[in-house]
């Protein structure tokens, strides 16, 4: 099975600089690809080509191969989804009312939109695989095949009705494109296909392949994701920014903790699943802008501060959701 661990053996669970140390490394990487790309090394044309690899081939290959793995009859799957679902929506709603007290225009409201409840996939099974090592690993990639399908529907439904159709399509057709000829989704699909059908011997050729495409993943995924920021572009529209990133990182890790309280979801499933209202927004949320007619230049900048900001943030979050879901008390 699949484990990609930079620190779990020097994390405790103690306390905010343990989990510094573990978090810490996964920055780092992303740090080196941003410096990578500024050098233009090894070629200016190298990393497009790995953003490509990496979304059409590894990444779903990683999904494809945990999904399939993972233990679909566990009593806690229906509230961890029920908690990411309602909290995906509750932050959806609260980013539309900031969007309407600050009277943007419409495709700086959807970027807006899509700062406040797109998440960084491979940052977060990257920390639930550094912190909460092989069990973790799989609670996100359950949660990233939850919330992956959910958030494309509400982004393009929300993009085509508040800024028109920019590509003379109707809505029923950008739905088809985003939802069934994305590679993550199918890959999800094809996953749990493979565990509910229980046929993963009929398929162990395909299992193992996509086992091992799954190891070389996520270190490669973040190199990649620190190379597509851009760090240049932190200027302009501070409060615009200062208010996405409140929505994002606070507001949703927020409306999680709350659900997932009121649930009784379990310690570990719980801290996971404030793993995803942790980490900063997606950068594939630059492509969806420009496509359907959002605010793509504001948004590169809301991505690359969230970020810088979760480097700081995310220590705390990840402490605060162990201390106050007993996950700590597991350890000892």
């Amino acid at each position: 099975m699949l484990t990609f661990v930079f620190t779990s053996d020097l994390f405790s669970g103690g306390n905010v600089f343990d989990i510094s140390l573990a978090i810490l490394p996964i920055f780092l990487l992303l740090l080196f690809g941003a410096l990578l790309q500024s050098k233009r090394f090894p070629a200016e044309e190298f990393w497009p080509g790995v953003d490509k690899l990496v979304y059409w081939v590894l990444f779903p290959a990683m999904l494809f191969y945990n999904i399939s793995k993972a233990d679909l009859s566990s009593p806690a799957l229906p509230s961890y989804a029920l908690i990411l679902g309602f909290s995906l929506f509750a932050v959806s709603v609260l980013a539309l009312i900031v969007s309407l007290i600050n009277r943007v225009d419409r495709p700086t409201g959807t970027s807006i939109l899509q700062a406040s409840i797109r998440f960084n996939s491979f940052i977060a099974l990257a920390l639930a695989s550094a912190i909460y090592g092989e069990e973790g690993l799989i609670l996100a990639t359950l949660g990233a095949a939850i919330l992956i399908p959910s958030v494309n529907v509400i982004l393009v439904i929300t993009m085509v009705s508040l800024h028109g159709n920019q590509n003379s399509k109707p809505l029923s057709s950008l739905l088809i494109k985003e939802l069934f000829k994305n590679p993550l989704i199918l890959s999800i699909a094809a996953g749990v296909i493979v565990n509910i059908a229980d046929i993963g011997e009929l398929v162990f050729l395909l299992t193992d392949i996509t086992g091992i495409l799954a190891r070389a993943t996520l270190p490669l995924v973040l190199l990649a994701v620190g190379a597509s920021l851009r760090l240049s572009v932190l200027k302009s529209s501070p409060r615009l920014l200062i208010f996405s990133t409140l929505v994002r990182l606070i507001g949703f890790p927020l409306f999680i903790g709350i659900g997932a309280t009121i649930l009784g979801l379990g310690p570990l499933e719980a801290c996971v699943a404030v793993l995803f209202g942790a980490v900063p927004t997606a950068t594939s949320g630059y492509a969806l802008a420009k496509q359907l007619g959002g605010n793509a230049s504001i948004l590169s900048v809301f991505i690359s501060v969230q970020t810088g900001i979760t480097l700081l943030t995310l220590p705390v979050t990840v402490w605060f959701s162990q201390s106050w879901f007993g996950y700590n008390q597991l350890l000892h």
